[in-house]
């Protein structure tokens, strides 16, 4: 690695300090901003899939506010609020400087989803409370519903921007103290991953044990803490060859051979996650098996007869959606978005001097999440409509029957969450309480 001499290092670090002091309330405001262009994102979804004649009200088991009423438009009346909220806060910066005042941006934030009144869309609030409660329990033996693994998923995608948040209040707050970035960032993206991976875990648990598509569906969120991990050593085997030259001899691998690991573990994750995205939560292409007979006949012209069994590759043939190109646009995006993400992963690509970059692969991860709600939520809509479930027949790879049994495990995920119809009861017990 080549070095510059002492006095041109200091000048250059120097620069690169005075420049990251000009743009640090930019990089401070970056992750709500992304939080809230994903909140209008998510208000964009339920607003395509009405349009679409896709009920998401019904999928994801919950009562609007009001009958007849769709249910993006509060999500889009809680975006203008948090929108308003960075602006004020922006202009409030540019008129007095305070050091603390983009870490306000935050605060008011939460005060608005804590917000006690029954104002400022208390049922959205108050449902997406319950919810981020059901997800961040690990209790392997609690229900996973549908609703619950689309928000955890959702904040898969906002993984980095979690640790993204810390390290900029972190370098807004303090001078000098680290914060333990090194091992609280990490963890920070990885906390996602483990809400998914016990969701996971859970959903196999209360098939008895029967379905292996949750095991191998743990296996691809498992396959994000091997990048996270190694980023982090790779970021601190960087500040070690900067200042010696190499990293500690104790160590059991050198810095060449944990960026050639990370290559290998970056290129399994996005892959793998890649063929699930597009195989089990879209169910777009279905692997199936054809047996095959063939004729073989030796030079003593005698026949014998070889059995062989071939894969086939299908694409699924109930589509909600009137025209297929979208679909192979969402294939090609989410490949693209994958292998970028699972690079975004890794902390020790954060370079200061690549802020914009920094924004920019974060917001289209957010982009690449929308798509892959809109398909995620349409595969859900054929299979309920078409009364199917995915199958984990190991000879055809497609779409089964979903049994009408009550005791059915997948047939209780189609029940209303009784949570809810608690609040409407409570209501109604409001309502006429007040009527007399």
């Amino acid at each position: 690695m080549d070095t510059d001499g002492g006095g041109s290092g200091t000048a250059t670090a120097m620069q690169h300090s005075s420049i990251l002091e000009n743009i640090l309330p930019a990089a401070t405001y970056r992750p709500i901003v992304i939080f809230c262009i994903g909140l209008w994102g998510w208000g964009l979804n339920l607003y395509l899939l009405n349009k679409q004649q896709v009920d998401p009200a019904q999928l994801l088991q919950i009562h609007p506010v009001e009958k007849n009423s769709p249910i993006h438009k509060p999500v889009f009346a809680l975006a203008g609020i948090v929108t308003t909220i960075i602006i004020c806060n922006v202009w409030w910066y540019w008129i007095a400087p305070w050091h603390w005042t983009p870490i306000l941006c935050y605060v008011f934030a939460i005060l608005l989803i804590l917000w006690p009144g029954k104002n400022l869309c208390r049922k959205e609030r108050e449902r997406f409370l319950r919810v981020l409660r059901r997800i961040v329990s690990f209790n392997l033996f609690s229900p996973v519903y549908f609703g619950d693994v689309i928000l955890a998923d959702i904040l898969t995608s906002f993984s980095n921007v979690f640790g993204d948040l810390f390290s900029t209040c972190c370098s807004a707050t303090t001078e000098d103290n680290p914060c333990y970035r090194d091992v609280l960032v990490p963890l920070l993206i990885s906390l996602p991953y483990v809400i998914r991976l016990r969701q996971c875990l859970s959903e196999y648990i209360d098939s008895g044990g029967e379905c292996k598509r949750h095991l191998w569906n743990a296996l691809k969120y498992a396959s994000a803490f091997p990048v996270i991990l190694i980023s982090a050593s790779q970021k601190k085997a960087d500040r070690w060859v900067a200042a010696t030259g190499s990293v500690p001899s104790t160590w059991w691998v050198s810095d060449t051979n944990l960026f050639r690991l990370w290559i290998i573990f970056v290129f399994f994750n996005s892959m793998y996650s890649f063929w699930w995205d597009i195989s089990v939560d879209w169910n777009l292409i279905n692997v199936a098996t054809s047996s095959r007979t063939a004729m073989m006949t030796n030079h003593a012209h005698q026949h014998h007869y070889l059995h062989y069994t071939m894969p086939i590759v299908r694409f699924r043939r109930h589509l909600h959606f009137n025209d297929a190109g979208p679909y192979f646009a969402a294939m090609v995006i989410d490949l693209i978005l994958r292998t970028t993400w699972s690079l975004k992963l890794s902390s020790h690509l954060y370079v200061k001097r690549l802020e914009g970059s920094i924004f920019m692969m974060e917001l289209l991860e957010v982009i690449r999440r929308w798509v892959w709600v809109i398909f995620r939520m349409e595969s859900e809509w054929v299979k309920r409509t078409l009364g199917t479930l995915p199958t984990d027949n190991a000879t055809v790879l497609a779409m089964d029957t979903l049994g009408n049994s009550a005791n059915s495990s997948s047939q209780s995920k189609l029940m209303p969450i009784r949570e809810e119809e608690d609040d409407d009861d409570d209501d109604n017990d409001n309502g006429e309480s007040t009527a007399k």
